[in-house]
């Protein structure tokens, strides 16, 4: 998987099987961060965008589809 910033993970062509185990490991690790935050992104022609998106963190956001355009929403 590509590292695209601090803790924003990329990985286009990953096997479920492997993306589902790497975001195991992550989710095992992420309490014992402070302040951290973990996205991870791949393709999936079945969303909107034709790239899914998981995130941990602070502060959480949440995935919104727009018009066809994934977006981030946070409560204010």
């Amino acid at each position: 998987m590509l590292e695209l910033a601090p803790g924003v993970y990329s990985a286009p062509r990953i096997s479920p099987a492997v993306r589902q185990r790497v975001w195991s490991v992550l989710k095992d690790w992420f309490p014992n961060e402070y302040e951290a935050s973990i996205t991870m992104i791949w393709q999936d022609r079945e969303t909107p965008g034709g790239q899914a998106v998981r995130t941990l963190g602070t502060p959480a956001v949440q995935i919104v589809s727009i018009d066809g355009l994934l977006l981030t929403r946070r409560d204010a």
